[in-house]
C-alpha cells in the first residue's frame, strides 16, 4: 500500500496541526494585547539562546584547536555570547533596546541592498524597475524612522511576529480540517 496515497481512507483529522494552530492564534492575540510582555519574552529567549550558544562555542574550542589556527576566536565569541545573554537577563531594557536597533538596522540594510539590486531590473522592465526602486526607497525611509524611534521598531517587531503567528495559526487550523 502506498503511504503517500491521496485516498480518503488514509486521511484523518490532524490534531497536531489543529492544536498548534490554536496555540499560535492564542499567542498572536496575547502578543497583540501585551506587546511589552511579548518584547520581554523575546529578550528572555534571546538571552537564553545567547548563553547556550556561548557555552557551545566554549565547549567546541578543543575541537577547533585541532584544525583551525585561530581557535581562540571560539573562546572570545563564547565569552561575548555569555556576557550578552547575562546582560539581557539582568536588564530587559538594554535587551529590548538592542533588539529594536538590530531589527531597525536589519530593515535598513535589507532596504539598501534592495535598492542596489533593483538596478539590474532596468534591462528587463523599466516600469518594474521604477516600481521596485520606489518600494525600496519607501522601505529605506521606514527603516530610518525605525532607527530614530526604537520604541516603534520594538513594537513593529512584536506586531509582525503576532501577525505571522495569526496567519500561520489559521493556516494550520485549516490544514487540520483539510487532512480529514
Amino acid at each position: 500500500m502506498d503511504i503517500f496515497s491521496s485516498s480518503r481512507d488514509n486521511r484523518r483529522f490532524d490534531w497536531g496541526a489543529f492544536i498548534a494552530g490554536i496555540l499560535m492564534v492564542v499567542a498572536a492575540f496575547v502578543l497583540l494585547r501585551h506587546p511589552a510582555k511579548g518584547l520581554h519574552a523575546f529578550v528572555l529567549i534571546f538571552a537564553i539562546i545567547s548563553i547556550v550558544q556561548g557555552l557551545v562555542w566554549l565547549a567546541g574550542y578543543s575541537r577547533f584547536r585541532a584544525f583551525f589556527s585561530r581557535s581562540w576566536v571560539a573562546i572570545i565569541s563564547g565569552v561575548l555570547d555569555i556576557i550578552v545573554g547575562i546582560l539581557f537577563l539582568c536588564s530587559y531594557d538594554v535587551g529590548s533596546l538592542t533588539i529594536a536597533y538590530l531589527f531597525a538596522i536589519w530593515f535598513f540594510v535589507d532596504s539598501a541592498v534592495g535598492i542596489a539590486f533593483s538596478w539590474h531590473l532596468r534591462d528587463f522592465s523599466g516600469g518594474y524597475f521604477i516600481f521596485n526602486l520606489i518600494l525600496n526607497i519607501i522601505s529605506l525611509i521606514i527603516a530610518v524612522c525605525l532607527i530614530f524611534n526604537p520604541v516603534l521598531a520594538a513594537l513593529s517587531l512584536v506586531w509582525l511576529v503576532a501577525f505571522w503567528l495569526l496567519v500561520f495559526g489559521i493556516n494550520e487550523i485549516v490544514l487540520a480540517f483539510m487532512h480529514r
